[in-house]
């Protein structure tokens, strides 16, 4: 039977071998794992670790958590320095290791919408009907060497591939499928960590201490804004504007927040060329900036990416195709936004009005207040907070990516940038709906 992630956890000899390099890598998993390997293979991408397929000489074989045997012929090796993988010269805290092995165990026991722990004794989805959410299966961990070996869930595509190839209308019910599916599910993680941050704060102890998770978060889109509205020479009270949400970052401890949720770290599986837009499950990725803070960072950055999907991937207006040529709306990244925003928001709705149900009739514990007058509605439906994290990633992410067109990409950038300043100065609402409405989108 597959160990829990505590026993798979293991303070192995400090490794000779360097492990950024295929050989150092290849020598160090025959020389201290059970994972007889052949060759290894660098994957592209990720910007803070080494991430490498392991092709093993023989089927590791074992028995997983829901009693399924398994045999495995590759494994995805995944090793964490001080210093980001992309980036020789940015430091890089490993505390940030710590709180992700922590993360899988500890969100694998939870009950959370259209989830699947690895711990419970739920099988993989056999129904089309009901695709699930998975995270990454842990088989073992160095803690010294900081290298976790996982199962390798093969070539699947990332969300954010797969809607840049199918952008147009045959992917909408499927696209929106999905963005209510992590709507849904990250609305449950939010309400959780809400719940316990008052009624059991010990439990996120760990992630509140991620201070280097905070920076980041802070640091990757907020630092740069301002560049851009100069870039596109938009005046505003920038250092007001991006103070305030750094702010709202490095000192919120609302909540649990995943960190990274995004469109690249989530990966589908469809039922087949039988069915190509039946979906089967979906694996969320990289939970390495783990940390407690506002909902609002979260939801911001999968929106984020889910509206550049749809201002980037659709169509050029003429056909043509060319760089500079305006693009119109993707309907599949569309769809993908709406669900996802209609999906949280009606969860967390639900949640409070079966709250307040229950605590009529006495079977619930009394909702606890953030702050005086506030609800958990007001809390992690904050439309204001939401939209300024999110025209934050846009504003800088968004005026690089390399599936964009040049008019298309400045277009969006310079509406970002303006509606950052008239949303600073507006009243917040506890409705991820006036989220749309100020993007624009039906």
């Amino acid at each position: 039977m597959a160990s829990s992630t505590s026993q798979l956890e293991k303070a192995l000899p400090p490794s000779e071998h360097d492990l950024s390099t295929d050989e150092g890598m290849l020598a160090y998993l025959n020389q201290h794992t059970p994972f007889s390997t052949s060759y290894v293979t660098r994957l592209s991408g990720g910007f803070a670790n080494w991430t490498y397929r392991a092709t093993l000489e023989s089927p590791y074989k074992f028995v997983d958590d829901v009693n399924q045997s398994r045999a495995l012929e590759t494994i995805v090796v995944k090793f964490s320095s001080d210093v980001a993988a992309a980036f020789a010269g940015v430091a890089l805290d490993l505390y940030r290791t710590k709180a992700e092995i922590a993360a899988l165990k500890l969100i694998n026991g939870l009950n959370l919408p259209n989830f699947r722990g690895m711990g419970t004794t739920q099988k993989l989805p056999t129904s089309t009907t009901q695709p699930a959410i998975f995270l990454p299966e842990l088989l073992s961990y160095d803690t010294t060497n900081h290298v976790g070996c996982y199962v390798d869930l093969g070539p699947l595509p990332s969300l954010k591939q797969y809607l840049i190839d199918h952008p147009g209308s045959d992917a909408v019910e499927l696209a929106a499928k999905i963005g209510d599916l992590l709507g849904q599910f990250l609305a449950g993680l939010h309400l959780w960590g809400y719940q316990v941050s008052h009624t059991d704060p010990s439990i996120l102890d760990i992630y509140r201490q991620s201070e280097s998770a905070k920076k980041i978060c802070a640091w990757r889109t907020i630092e740069f804004v301002e560049g851009s509205a100069k870039e596109y020479n938009i005046d505003g009270n920038w250092e007001k504007i991006t103070e305030t949400l750094k702010r709202e970052v490095l000192d919120s401890n609302d909540t649990f927040n995943m960190g990274d949720f995004w469109t690249g770290n989530i990966l589908m599986e469809l039922e087949g060329p039988a069915n190509p837009r039946s979906l089967k499950a979906l694996y969320i990725l990289d939970w390495e900036l783990v940390k407690t803070g506002p909902a609002s960072t979260d939801i911001a950055q999968f929106a984020a990416e889910a509206f550049m999907l749809r201002q980037y991937s659709g169509r050029a207006t003429s056909g043509s195709g060319t760089s500079d040529e305006p693009t119109d709306a993707s309907p599949a990244g569309e769809a993908l936004l709406v669900s996802f925003l209609e999906g949280y928001e009606r969860h967390v709705k639900k949640s409070s009005t079966d709250n307040m149900t229950s605590r009529s009739s006495g079977t619930s514990v009394v909702e606890p207040s953030y702050e005086r007058g506030k609800s958990i509605q007001d809390v992690l439906l904050d439309s204001r907070s939401v939209i300024g994290h999110l025209c934050a990633h846009v504003a800088t992410i968004g005026k690089t990516v390399s599936w964009a067109n040049r008019e298309t990409t400045e277009r969006t950038v310079r509406r970002v940038l303006e509606l950052m300043i008239t949303n600073d100065q507006s009243d917040t609402t506890s409705s991820l709906k006036d989220v749309l409405t100020a993007l624009e989108v039906k």
